[in-house]
C-alpha cells in the first residue's frame, strides 16, 4: 500500500507547467460559486494565467458552513480540465462567524460539526482523486461541550487525542470507503511552533494523510499578528519536508498584508522555491484576478517563476546547519528564522540528527526528555553541539553535566560589544550596536569556560558565546536577547562569531550585518539575498580550493582572493552562485 502511494505522488509531481515545479491556483468556494458565466470567468481568469503557468486548480466544496453544490463543482472543474489544468478538491474546516474571536474551527465534540467534516470529505472524495484541507484544521473551540470532553487533560492533549480520532475515524475511513485511491492532503500551517495547542502532530499526521503541504506565508513581519520573520518561508518547507519525505507536495502563499512592499509578497515565493518546494499553491483565485488591491501581484509572481525556473534546477539538494527541533516542541518561538534573516543557513530535523558533526538546539530541543543522553553520545564521537541560553534555561540542573554555565535571574541592558583573538583567553575590541539589547546574564566559571564574545556593561561584561570542549567535542552556548529580533542588532563582529561556531562545517558563509540570508546547496551553488533597505558589502567565506564564483543570472565571474569573496549587494536581488574548485 505504501509503495502504491509512494508512486502515485511520484506520478502527480512529475507533472509540472514549469521546467522545475508546478503552479496552482486555489479557488475557495466563494469563487466557485461566483463563476456563472464561462466566457466572464475566462476573460477574468486571463489576468493570472496570462502571466502565469497554472497547472492545477483547487476547487473547494465547503468554508464556512457556506457550500458548492455538486453541479456547480462539475461545472467549474470541467472548466479547468478543459484548459488543460489538473484539478483536486479542497476544503477548509472553520464555522461561520458566530462570535468576536476571530477565526473559529468546527467543534468536533458536537455531533453537527463532525457531520458537517463527513459531509465536506464525503463530496470531495466522490468528485476528486486528491482533495487539500486548507489549513483551518485546527481546534479552538471551548464551548461547553468540549470543556466536559477535555476533563482533566490540558487543551492540547485533548485537541491533539480529538485530532487523531476525527482523522481516523472521520477524514480517512469516509474518504477511502468512498474512493480507495484518493490522495487526502492536509496542509500545515506556518506557525508550527505552536502546531500542539491547536491539535496539529508532526509525528503522527503526516503519516495518517497521504500526504501533507506547507504554508509559507510570512507577509509583514512587524506589522502583522503573526511577526514571522522571513526565512520561514525557507525552513518550514524543509522542516516539514523532515517529517514526511516525499510527500511534502508544495508551499503555499498569498497577498495579504504585502501591499505596503511588493517585495515582501515575492520572497514568499523565492524562498518556497529555494526550499525545493516541488509545487507552489496560490492564494486566492479571487484576490489575484478581481481584487484591485492585488492587480500587481499576478505579473510579478510570473516573472518571479520565469526568473526562479532559469536556475533552480542547477541547485543541488538544500544544506545547512542541523537544527533539531522535535514535534510538539515549544521555545525561544521562530528563533531559527531569526537566526536565518542573521545569515545562518539551517536544515532542521524533526528526529536527533545524530549523523551530523555540528548540531544547533534552540529550547525547544529541551522537550526532548532523552536530549541529555543524545547530546552526550554525539559530543562523545566528537560533534560540537551549539545550544541556546533559552536551552540552558529549561533543562536547567540537567545542563550540568556538560558545563558550569546557568542562566540567572539578572538582565543586562548593553550597547558594546567585544571578541576574542585567542579562543577565549581574552576579549577586546569595543563594537557599538545601533541600539540598546536587553540580554540574561549567563553565569559561568572562568577558566573552566571560555567567553568568545562578550557585552559590555560597567566595570563588567557578559557572555554573548561561551565555548569548551566535553569528550572529543565541544559544547557552546549563544545568549538570545529577550527580544529575539534584537539579534539582527549584535554588531557584524559578534555575529560572525556566532556563524563560525555553527557553520563550521560549511564550505561558505557569510561575514557582515544581519538582514542577508545565505542559502546553501550540496553541489556547490549558492544565494545570497538582502533584506535590507540599502546596498551593503558583504563577504563570503569559502573553504575547501574554491577558485572562482560564477553568478549565473548575469553570467559574471568573480575571482576568489584568499578565500573570500567580496559582494556589493543591493535589496531584494537574488545572487546565484555557482562555485569553481
Amino acid at each position: 500500500m505504501e509503495k502504491m502511494r509512494n508512486k502515485s505522488i511520484a506520478e502527480r509531481l512529475a507533472k509540472t507547467s514549469y521546467r522545475n515545479f508546478n503552479v496552482s491556483v486555489y479557488c475557495p468556494v466563494q469563487n466557485v460559486n461566483e463563476i456563472t458565466d464561462l466566457d466572464e470567468f475566462d476573460r477574468k481568469l486571463r489576468q493570472l494565467s496570462d502571466n502565469v503557468k497554472i497547472g492545477r486548480a483547487y476547487i473547494e466544496c465547503y468554508r464556512g458552513e457556506v457550500w458548492a453544490d455538486r453541479e456547480q463543482i462539475l461545472k467549474v472543474k470541467g472548466y479547468f480540465e478543459s484548459k488543460g489544468i489538473a484539478t483536486s478538491g479542497g476544503l477548509t474546516t472553520c464555522a461561520g462567524e458566530t462570535n468576536e474571536e476571530g477565526f473559529i474551527s468546527l467543534c468536533y465534540s458536537r455531533p453537527e460539526g463532525r457531520e458537517e467534516l463527513r459531509r465536506a470529505v464525503a463530496l470531495n472524495a466522490e468528485i476528486f482523486d486528491e482533495f487539500i484541507f486548507d489549513d483551518f484544521f485546527f481546534m479552538n473551540c471551548r464551548c461547553e461541550e468540549c470543556i466536559a470532553q477535555k476533563g482533566d487533560r490540558t487543551w492540547s492533549q485533548f485537541r491533539l487525542d480529538q485530532k487523531r480520532e476525527i482523522t481516523e475515524e472521520i477524514v480517512m475511513k469516509t474518504a477511502k470507503e468512498i474512493n480507495p485511491d484518493v490522495n487526502v492532503i492536509v496542509k500545515f500551517p506556518q506557525w508550527y511552533e505552536v502546531f500542539n495547542e491547536t491539535g496539529y502532530d508532526l509525528k503522527i499526521e503526516p503519516a495518517r494523510f497521504d500526504s501533507i503541504y506547507t504554508g509559507t506565508e510570512t507577509r509583514n513581519p512587524t506589522y502583522a499578528a503573526q511577526h514571522l520573520p522571513k526565512y520561514l518561508s525557507y525552513f518550514v518547507m524543509r522542516y516539514l519536508e523532515s517529517a514526511a519525505p516525499g510527500r511534502n507536495l508544495g508551499g503555499w502563499f498569498d497577498p495579504y498584508e504585502c501591499t505596503y512592499n511588493l517585495t515582501s509578497y515575492l520572497e514568499q515565493g523565492y524562498l518556497t522555491l529555494f526550499a525545493k518546494a516541488r509545487e507552489v499553491t496560490l492564494f486566492s483565485l479571487g484576490s489575484l484576478i478581481a481584487d484591485a488591491s492585488f492587480r500587481l501581484f499576478a505579473p510579478a509572481v510570473g516573472e518571479l517563476f520565469r526568473e526562479v525556473d532559469e536556475y533552480l534546477g542547477k541547485l543541488g539538494h538544500p544544506k545547512g546547519v542541523a537544527a533539531y527541533r522535535p514535534a510538539c516542541a515549544r521555545g525561544e518561538d521562530n528563533l531559527h528564522n531569526y537566526l536565518g534573516m542573521c545569515g545562518i543557513p539551517f536544515e532542521p530535523y524533526i528526529d536527533y540528527p545524530e549523523q551530523e558533526k555540528v548540531i544547533f538546539l534552540a529550547e525547544g530541543a529541551a522537550d526532548d526528555a532523552d536530549i541529555v543522553q543524545k547530546m552526550k553520545a554525539s559530543m562523545l564521537e566528537g560533534v560540537s553541539v551549539i545550544v541556546t541560553s533559552g536551552f540552558v534555561r529549561k533543562l536547567g540542573s540537567d545542563f550540568m553535566e556538560f558545563v558550569n554555565v546557568k542562566y540567572s535571574s539578572r538582565k543586562a541592558l548593553v550597547s558594546e560589544y567585544a571578541d576574542t583573538r585567542d579562543n577565549g583567553v581574552t576579549v577586546g575590541g569595543k563594537y557599538p550596536a545601533a541600539k540598546p539589547i536587553l540580554i540574561p546574564q549567563m553565569e559561568y566559571c572562568t577558566n573552566d569556560v571560555w567567553e568568545l564574545a562578550a557585552a559590555y556593561g560597567t566595570d563588567n561584561n557578559f557572555p554573548i558565546a561561551l565555548r569548551c570542549s566535553y569528550g572529543k567535542g565541544k559544547i557552546a552556548v549563544i545568549t538570545i536577547p529577550d527580544d529575539m529580533g534584537d539579534l539582527y542588532h549584535y554588531p557584524p563582529q559578534v555575529l560572525n562569531v556566532i556563524r563560525r561556531l555553527l557553520m563550521r562545517e560549511m564550505p561558505v558563509s557569510i561575514e557582515g550585518p544581519a538582514m542577508v540570508e545565505l542559502f546553501v546547496y550540496d553541489n556547490d551553488t549558492v544565494i545570497v539575498r538582502s533584506d535590507l533597505p540599502y546596498t551593503e558589502q558583504v563577504t563570503l567565506k569559502l573553504v575547501g580550493g574554491i577558485t572562482a564564483a560564477r553568478e549565473i543570472v548575469k553570467n559574471v565571474e568573480y575571482p576568489i582572493a584568499d578565500g573570500e569573496l567580496h559582494l556589493s549587494i543591493a535589496p531584494g536581488i537574488n545572487y546565484v552562485f555557482e562555485l569553481k574548485r
